[in-house]
């Protein structure tokens, strides 16, 4: 599920301690004093694939940046027929400060629909040791960004969303909200969202997205499993024999999967705010909306134990005040200065997506400040698209941002689908809504029918959700955040699935448990992190499954942690 990849996610300093043999705190680039994991020989060449593992990898300074290095390889577009259609895989690498990296680090920062190439753009998330010992190295996922993509809009849709944007922001004379608000036409009230309507609007948009992908057989090929193969082809062209890799939220979904179909590969793995294999879709919707529910609980104290906070009385009463802002846009949407007025599925869409970073909660007090009292949904709107603040005027240039992010929103669909099979019909999918409606009443709704858009979306795999086993595999850390709305559990649940059968011996993931509402500490060290080192399983192997360390995570500056 994708809500999360606007947060980089990691507590860097201990993945640190795991992937470099670094001590936590580190500030300062030196030489790593890391070693690769013990790997004397090279894995065997699946049949058929030796061209893709071998092919020439091509770096040169990227476009953009040229302190980063970008370059693009070919993998088949179905594993199964190698020889038939190829798409193309966008990589982009943050070099090694030493110049003697122990090895390459692949990175997933969630999703699924999460750019990699976006998220090793933002190199302030690595800590200075992770980026002395590795060269790091983002992908866009197959179908994600600069890969070859899902497209769901057409060049007319682009085009026609583009020219709005440019009228409503940068390019137009900016508009007071109150005029905004006399001059704009009353807004049509959309009818509740049911398991029928959800089926068919997911049918009509996988539609498109065939009609307008560049390789319209994409929808059928962005399973994890495919993605999992994709990444073992890039460890090949590393020239590691082991994969080193940190993935967050989805990512360790990803991680995960490719432990378990290559668990001879794994070299050191980091999985961050894990997400549980073993769950139907259905489930961790469930569970997913009540997490975020209670983050948004916490997110009404932090705001009225500040300053000014405009959600008046106590927390439920606050709580309240933010639905009714809600329902109010859903009839007539605020007004803005720039982009699109605020209506209430975007309100809702990125009040979900807020949850999961308490760094720019303060950030969501001024909005809704601005919106509660004036009427203005700008901040709201900024909030909700960050791109809003990008001065581009170029119709080209924001003509393809439009279809990157819009692929990669589609791709959650795409690879969800894929992912999990369609369990029941449409009354127990009206009773599911009803059931996320009652643990997760402000901000349920858009999260609602994930079965029914499946069954309407029609590509399906044949995986089936179960135990992973990564039998072989070396140990594997695994990060849980106590307030993280994907709930915790699920890295005690991963943790325990992660290695061989409770009757086998051999080497177990290892779990942290780190206690917050953010998804990772960008760079901040755990106060735990030194005990970590004294049982890092690349060290001193692995302990038995499920148990593990708590650490107090750190707020982000500037912020104070909810209680």
């Amino acid at each position: 599920m994708n809500r999360a990849t606007r947060t980089l996610s990691i507590v860097t300093a201990t993945a640190c301690l795991l992937l470099s043999s670094c001590t936590a705190g580190t500030t300062t680039s030196a030489p790593s004093s890391a070693v690769p994991v013990d790997a004397p020989s090279a894995p065997p060449v699946p049949a058929g694939l030796e061209s893709y593992y071998s092919q020439k990898v091509d770096w040169a300074p990227c476009e953009d940046d040229a302190s980063f290095e970008c370059a693009t390889v070919t993998v088949p577009l179905d594993y199964d027929d190698p020889s038939g259609q190829t798409i193309d895989l966008a990589l982009k690498k943050l070099p090694s400060t030493s110049g003697n990296p122990i090895g390459t680090l692949l990175t997933n920062p969630g999703g699924p629909g999460g750019s990699g190439v976006d998220y090793v753009s933002q190199e302030g998330v690595f800590s200075d040791a992770l980026r002395s010992a590795y060269d790091i190295i983002g992908f866009d996922p197959r179908g994600v960004g600069k890969s070859t993509p899902l497209t769901c809009l057409s060049p007319q849709e682009i085009s026609d969303t583009v020219a709005a944007e440019l009228e409503a922001s940068g390019a137009g004379a900016a508009q007071d909200p109150a005029d905004a608000a006399q001059t704009e036409e009353p807004s049509e009230v959309a009818g509740e969202e049911t398991a029928d309507s959800t089926e068919q609007t997911a049918a009509e948009l996988a539609s498109k997205c065939e009609q307008n992908s560049p390789v319209p057989g994409i929808i059928d090929h962005m399973d994890t499993a495919s993605v999992a193969r994709d990444m073992d082809v890039l460890r090949g062209l590393s020239g590691d024999n082991r994969l080193y890799y940190l993935g967050v939220s989805y990512g360790t979904y990803l991680g995960a999967r490719y432990a378990e179909m290559f668990p001879s590969h794994v070299g050191r793995m980091v999985l961050d705010s894990a997400q549980d294999p073993s769950r139907e879709n259905a489930e961790n919707v469930v569970e997913q909306a009540e997490a975020i529910e209670r983050s948004l609980h916490a997110y009404v104290e932090h705001c009225q134990s500040g300053k000014d906070c405009p959600l008046t009385g106590d927390t439920e009463a606050g709580v309240a005040q933010i639905k009714e802002l809600i329902d109010k846009a859903s009839t007539s949407p605020l007004p803005v200065t720039i982009g699109q007025p605020v209506d209430g599925a975007t309100l809702t869409r990125a009040l979900i997506d807020l949850m999961y970073d308490n760094s720019v909660w303060d950030l969501l007090t001024g909005a809704l400040r601005q919106a509660i009292r004036d009427n203005d949904g700008t901040g709201l709107a900024v909030l909700a698209d960050p791109d809003l603040l990008d001065d581009t005027t170029d119709p080209q240039e924001l003509a393809e941002q439009e279809a990157a992010e819009t692929a990669n929103e589609n791709a959650i669909s795409a690879v969800d689908c894929l992912d999990y099979p369609v369990r029941g019909d449409s009354a127990q999918w009206e009773a599911q809504a009803e059931r996320i409606k009652e643990v997760a009443p402000t901000l349920g709704t858009g999260l609602a029918f994930p079965d029914a858009f499946c069954q309407g979306w029609g590509h399906h795999g044949d995986h089936e959700p179960g135990q992973i086993r990564a039998t072989g595999a070396a140990p594997i850390l695994v990060i849980g955040i106590t307030g993280d709305p994907l709930p915790v559990g699920a890295g005690s649940r991963l943790s325990a699935r992660l290695g061989p059968p409770r009757h086998r011996r051999g080497p177990r993931a290892r779990r942290l448990r780190a206690q917050g509402r953010v998804r990772g500490q960008r760079s901040r060290p755990l106060p735990a992190a030194r005990r970590a080192a004294g049982q890092r399983p690349d060290l001193h192997g692995g302990g038995r499954a499920g148990r593990g360390l708590t650490a107090p995570a750190r707020p982000a500056a500037g912020t104070s942690e909810p209680s």
